[in-house]
């Protein structure tokens, strides 16, 4: 995945049931609400969205949002991913894992250990994240770490997700799937079909892709794929992601959400 503008990068977690896309939109709360947003994750029944500020907030279904934390208490996160009900941040080189609901945190593995990471994706009770060189790495709760592969062999990844097991990857606009047991790689689907892919998550067994011209993909496990809704439906959406069954975006500033 690509290192966000300005503060950090939030994986994008789906956790939609497969039929939301056949519905239609609504607006959730106030109008440009999301307009300082640097980036969200949907956990616990929950968006957790941080501004560019570094503040974070909390929203429930309805669109009701409260601040949680001091402001700018996250300014210097650059990656946060959600795992196991708990958001795990690494700023300034350093990872932390912080309670959902109170914020408690503690610092994982030594200082300045994840000073160089490019990507990152929490899967099976683990942290993987790839460094600037394209090393994988594998990281515990205890804050063990060790290098998964060979060092580089991931050098070519601009975007990374985690689902059965997986680590999926595109790479010069090609897919591949992970195995991390076996450590096996295969590609999946053709050569460049992800070249003009912008956003990418994975739930359900599916990948949801979005094209440069904002035109969403539904990809299976094989690589075929098929387009969901209008070509460019999602051409001013910057941040994706959903919670109980509806998928939310973030267009303009302002949050919207599959209807039932």
């Amino acid at each position: 995945m690509k290192k966000g503008i300005h503060l950090f990068t939030f994986v994008f977690c789906l956790l939609l049931n497969l039929q939301l896309f056949a519905q239609g939109w609504e607006q959730v709360g106030g109008e440009g609400d999301w307009k300082n947003t640097a980036g969200i994750v949907s956990m616990n029944g929950y968006l957790y969205s941080l501004e560019h500020n570094g503040t974070l907030y909390r929203t429930d279904k309805s669109g009701r949002y409260e601040q949680i934390g001091e402001t700018g208490s996250f300014a210097n996160v650059d990656f946060g991913v959600a795992l196991d009900g708990e958001i795990w941040t690494i700023e300034s080189g350093n990872l932390y894992r912080n309670d959902a609901r109170t914020l408690a945190w503690i610092q994982i593995g030594k200082s300045g250990e994840w000073k160089n990471t490019a990507a990152a994706a929490a899967m099976n009770g683990k942290l993987y994240t790839i460094e600037d060189d394209g090393t994988l790495y594998e990281t515990s709760k205890d804050g063990s770490w060790r290098p998964i592969g060979s060092k580089g062999e991931f050098k070519d990844v601009s975007m990374l997700q985690a689902m059965d097991s997986y680590l999926w990857t595109i790479e010069n606009g090609t897919l591949f799937r992970t195995s991390i047991k076996a450590m096996k790689w295969e590609q999946i689907g053709k050569e460049g079909d992800f070249e003009e892919t912008i956003a990418i998550v994975a739930e359900g067994g599916f990948l949801w892709s979005v094209e440069q011209d904002g035109t969403l993909f539904k990809n299976d496990k094989n690589g075929n794929y098929m387009q969901v809704g209008d070509k460019g439906l999602l051409k001013d959406v910057n941040m994706i992601a959903a919670m109980g069954g509806r998928l939310y975006v973030v267009e303009n500033g302002t949050l919207y959400r599959t209807t039932n």
